[in-house]
């Protein structure tokens, strides 16, 4: 019985952790947590960084070209870019008198 009772006793002594050691401990791993959320955060700004860098350089390669400069972009009027005026007929071309077809239906020639 002496021998059970001893042995208990080395149990409960491996068993039994002093308080200030367990807080010691929660210290140094809330620490640890704390550098590790540091880390973790500083990683993410520096992802966001590059990923802004990245964005930025494939953006300033695929922007358009820069347009023409302002005298080129006034607009024309429309009638000054469509000449409504026909060119005067060929010399070859019939000319048709229709005052003469209205008066003599059978005499085209005038």
């Amino acid at each position: 019985m002496i021998a059970r009772a001893e042995d208990a006793e080395k149990r409960n002594r491996k068993l039994h952790v002093d308080p200030t050691i367990a807080q010691a401990r929660v210290a140094a791993l809330e620490s640890h947590k704390v550098i590790a959320d540091e880390t973790l955060k500083q990683a993410k700004d520096e992802h966001v960084q590059k990923l802004m860098e990245a964005y930025l350089e494939e953006a300033a390669r695929t922007l358009p070209a820069p347009p023409p400069s302002e005298e080129l972009q006034e607009p024309v009027p429309l009638e000054e870019e469509f000449d409504p005026v026909l060119p005067p007929p060929s010399p070859e071309e019939e000319v048709i008198n229709i005052s003469s077809l209205l008066t003599h239906p059978g005499d085209v020639s005038d």
